[in-house]
């Protein structure tokens, strides 16, 4: 700019009158030159502030590992990093309110809408999300299967549904004693109506028709990992649901170690392919933060920024129909097919490693639950249990008893202190499986 200018501060030559005249007409140039500026910084502060991403929600004072020195003033590395912690899950609910509130006069509906505390917006997402009408099923791409198809059509009007898997293990025969029995209750207390038992054998389907239960008696299908455990039942239901999505239909899973306190369906988002419970006890477990490697023989560069979160527990959570959800269900069953692999690990690898060389990441988008909405045992045994005053307005939808192997146990527990009321039910368990953890003899 001063070199520009430069030449309207040139001597000029001639009569004093000329030379007032000329300084008249330099000042003016001077002006305009300065108008000019201001316009263009004005300009490029008004593009830099449009441009600028929205800011985030307020977040909690968590976590202050951070990738760069710890004492950066005495060293000539670069300055550390903040670390971010997740947002606490009030925040995040206040927040999809007043931003979904900007647009809710829109008069927009759309099958994509989101729906949550009562705002409901249509919103950008990530790409077109199957209905039972255009589904693959729907539009002769895929077979489907007749009869699960007939069962949704009865019990999901509204093309999602709560579905668990169950082998007789679960529950006796009469059908009053088990962890899916606990299930059920909490399921039917709820006042959840779309929901539904997928039986892995004769005996609990015929149960079930007893109970009058929704029920899909689907046999096991040959996996490496065959046992009759959690973990081998666990690993049927991903090529389960995958006959839930090409029918168009998304499917909130729920292992049968879960009990359900309010109606979960209240309580999602639906703006993300998968949304799932997460194994994190607390906001920066299970939102992420920025984690720091020390590595002192690099010198300058020794200390390296990692973004860790814990992993998203596949015990639940909800899918939405796409061609991104079934390639995830189809690496998944794969990989299981071939290996006698635990399917938490496997879940969270195919969800979340990026694509690299012969590896294509199924690109589907993930939010994770709320966690004092959806709760892991972890989370409300370690934690929250001993906040007398977060334990007074804990409302949980949903607790998964993940962490503990005591699951019918806890579970019994958890339904005496929330729906009985019996304020020290709880008390009896300890933090972890054992008083005297981690010698547990």
């Amino acid at each position: 700019a001063p070199m520009a200018l430069s030449p309207l501060h040139t001597p000029l030559k001639g009569s004093r009158a000329n030379a007032r005249g000329s300084s008249g007409g330099v000042d003016s140039r001077i002006l305009t030159a300065l108008f000019l500026g201001v316009a263009a910084g004005a300009l490029a502060s008004t593009v830099t502030e449009w441009a600028r991403p929205a800011p985030s929600p307020a977040i909690g004072n968590y976590g202050t590992q951070a990738a760069g020195c710890p004492e950066c003033p005495k060293c000539d590395g670069p300055e550390p990093i903040e670390a971010s912690s997740g947002h606490s899950p009030a925040k995040i609910s206040k927040y999809a309110q007043l931003r979904d509130s900007e647009h809710a006069s829109d008069g927009a509906s759309s099958s994509r809408a989101l729906s949550v505390g009562g705002v409901t917006n249509d919103r950008l997402m990530p790409g077109e999300w199957w209905t039972p009408k255009t589904a693959p099923a729907a539009t002769g791409a895929e077979k489907g299967d007749e009869t699960l198809k007939a069962i949704l059509e009865e019990i999901a009007p509204d093309g999602e549904v709560l579905a668990a898997v169950s082998n007789k293990a679960l529950i006796n025969e009469k059908g009053d004693y088990g962890m899916l029995r606990t299930w059920l209750d909490g399921v039917q207390r709820s006042k959840v109506k779309n929901y539904m038992v997928i039986c892995l054998d004769e005996t609990v389907a015929g149960t079930m028709k007893k109970l009058g239960v929704p029920y899909w008696h689907r046999e096991r299908k040959a996996l490496a990992d065959g046992d009759e455990t959690n973990h081998g039942i666990s690993a049927q239901k991903f090529h389960i649901l995958r006959e839930f999505l090409v029918l168009g239909y998304s499917v909130l899973l729920s292992d049968v170690d879960i009990v359900t306190l309010d109606n979960p369906f209240d309580h999602l988002y639906r703006d993300s392919d998968v949304e799932g419970l997460s194994d994190g006890y607390d906001e920066r477990t299970a939102y992420g933060w920025n984690d720091g490697i020390d590595d002192p023989k690099m010198g300058w560069a020794r200390y390296a920024q990692t973004m860790r979160v814990f992993a998203m527990n596949s015990g639940l959570f909800y899918l939405k129909p796409s061609d991104r959800t079934v390639r995830f269900m189809d690496g998944i069953t794969a990989r299981l097919e071939r290996a006698k692999e635990w399917d938490q690990a496997v879940y969270n690898e195919e969800m979340f490693f990026p694509s690299h060389g012969d590896h294509v990441n199924p690109g589907v988008t993930t939010r994770v639950m709320e966690i004092d909405v959806f709760m892991n045992s972890k989370t409300l045994f370690v934690v929250a249990r001993h906040d007398k005053k977060r334990m007074r307005n804990l409302k949980p939808a949903m607790v998964h008893v993940n962490y503990h192997p005591d699951k019918w146990e806890r579970m019994k527990a958890i339904w005496a202190y929330f729906v009985d009321g019996k304020k020290k039910a709880l008390d009896a368990f300890p933090d972890g499986s054992c008083k005297n953890a981690p010698d547990c003899r």
